[in-house]
């Protein structure tokens, strides 16, 4: 929500979902992120870049928790004890407009709203990364790339091949 006085952007607070997580632990791992914004009123829109995906992983354990993580530079790591990789994960990369031309971004936070679940176990997205410009460009856009950790929860078992859905905000402060 965007709230506007004395000639002042003071906030913008966006929420966005995140959809088709697909998790195939028969043969291997796979973690899409689509970016949706949920129905919220606001005056920014959301253009997705590049889609916030954990890759495609082969999960050898789940004995421990076991972590995913994708930086917002394209770097990543992963737990070689619960995981084998197939595709490398990508950071997301989201523009964001509709806000006023050239102002300056004070912070921005991005939190786990729910977990990635589905109808087994949950994956957990923890320690957002993310890196914002100083202000909005000229035309009212900001552009935000996102990433973060998932985490199995070490629970032994196994996680079941389907799709997992999850939801995180992002909050622009100015």
């Amino acid at each position: 929500m965007i709230a506007e006085g004395d000639g002042f952007l003071y906030g913008c607070s966006l929420s966005w979902i995140f959809g088709s997580l697909s998790v195939r632990f028969f043969g291997y791992f796979v973690c899409f992120v689509y970016v949706f914004l949920a129905t919220l009123p606001s005056y920014a829109g959301v253009t997705t870049i590049q889609a916030l995906s954990f890759g495609e992983f082969v999960m050898k354990n789940n004995d421990a928790a076991y972590d995913i993580t994708i930086n917002t530079n394209s770097s990543f790591t992963f737990s070689a004890a619960g995981f084998i990789e197939i595709t490398a994960p990508v950071e997301g990369i989201y523009d964001l407009d509709g806000m006023a031309p050239s102002t300056a971004i004070a912070s921005v936070t991005v939190t786990q709203v729910t977990p990635l679940s589905g109808s087994g176990f949950d994956l957990q997205m923890i320690n957002f990364q993310e890196t914002h410009p100083g202000s909005t460009d000229g035309s009212g856009v900001a552009r935000i790339e996102v990433g973060a950790t998932a985490r199995t929860n070490g629970l032994g078992g196994s996680y079941i091949d389907q799709t997992f859905n999850g939801t995180i905000q992002i909050q622009i402060n100015f």
